[in-house]
């Protein structure tokens, strides 16, 4: 955890302002933020710090173009975040399917959540269908459509492999 620090000497109006704020913490996390999207240099265009944290917990757990059963991943960011799952949809999984960085498809027996490829978030219309569309990303500047076929490619090796079991046993 850092512990950020400001003088506000010879800034009256500022530090009275900021004297006002309910939450002091936030304030200065949504300045930093702003500074940091100023510069350019915001890896998670518009979103929070919630939201940024779901993202890159998606892309670490679920991965680019694959999909996950939207219950699964709302329990698990609900238990990663300690937030309830009605805060769970409308703060974290509504705002980053409107930002494009997941797509909800509804299938027959589940809802999964696909993540989009990483390449700057903002508005994009994605599709539904996972890694074969994974290069429409979000607004169109995901993966190449080599890119995509090789990540599908391996997608299906990963469903097709057998799996292992943690003890170091046969698998059944």
């Amino acid at each position: 955890m850092t512990d950020a620090r400001a003088r506000l000497d010879g800034y009256p109006e500022l530090a009275e302002w900021f004297e006002e704020r309910e939450d002091r913490s936030e304030t200065i996390r949504d300045a930093l933020r702003l500074l940091k999207a100023r510069e350019g240099a915001d890896e998670y265009d518009g979103l929070d710090d919630d939201q940024a944290a779901a993202e890159s917990w998606l892309l670490e757990n679920v991965g680019i173009g694959s999909r996950s059963s939207l219950t699964y991943v709302e329990n698990r960011l609900a238990q990663q975040l300690s937030l309830d799952m009605d805060q769970i949809r409308e703060r974290i999984v509504k705002p980053l399917e409107r930002e494009g960085y997941v797509t909800i498809a509804a299938r027959i027996e589940r809802v999964d959540v696909v993540v989009q490829p990483p390449a700057g978030g903002g508005s994009g219309a994605a599709t539904s269908e996972g890694a074969e569309d994974a290069s429409s990303g979000r607004g169109g500047r995901g993966l190449s459509e080599a890119e995509a076929e090789v990540l599908s490619e391996a997608r299906e090796r990963l469903e097709s492999a057998e799996p292992a079991r943690a003890d170091g046993g046969e698998s059944a």
